[in-house]
């Protein structure tokens, strides 16, 4: 039927890839964390609410801190504030994300990680080993 021939089961496109394990990818996390914070390039700040949208007055505030333009800036609200997130859009070497979005590999590629206190809050709850276990209580009387 087809001229030269045809293929009798040829090849179909699938996909291969694996996922990996919630538990590891949290062990992932907690690795990185800890790694940036033994080379003290962990960061915690009160808020991360920038009062500007200036990207000139963004890289002159890092520049007073001491930091080089190599910094991930992490929120633990549904959304990276406006101001923070105007002012750091230009900036190459500077990122704004939330701790929902973030993984371990930008805790590896970023040098540097400037959290604020939600974010600590939301890597406490989701990355801690100690769960309240209610199968294993002690029954009440």
């Amino acid at each position: 039927m087809l001229r030269g021939g045809g293929v009798a089961f040829g090849p179909k496109p699938r996909d291969f890839s694996t996922k990996l394990p919630r538990k590891v990818i949290q062990m992932g996390m907690r690795v990185a964390l800890s790694a940036r914070a033994k080379e003290h390039n962990l960061r915690i700040v009160e808020s991360l609410d920038w009062p500007g949208t200036k990207t000139q007055d963004m890289a002159r505030r890092l520049d007073e801190l001491g930091w080089d333009h190599k910094t991930l800036f992490v929120t633990g609200k549904d959304v990276v504030p406006s101001g923070l997130k105007r002012s750091t859009e230009n900036l190459h070497k500077i990122n704004a994300t939330t701790a929902q979005q973030v993984g371990v590999y930008d805790f590896v590629k970023w040098p540097r990680v400037v959290l604020d206190i939600e974010a600590v809050q939301w890597f406490e709850h989701h990355l801690s080993k100690m769960k309240p276990d209610l199968r294993n209580r002690a029954p009440t009387v």
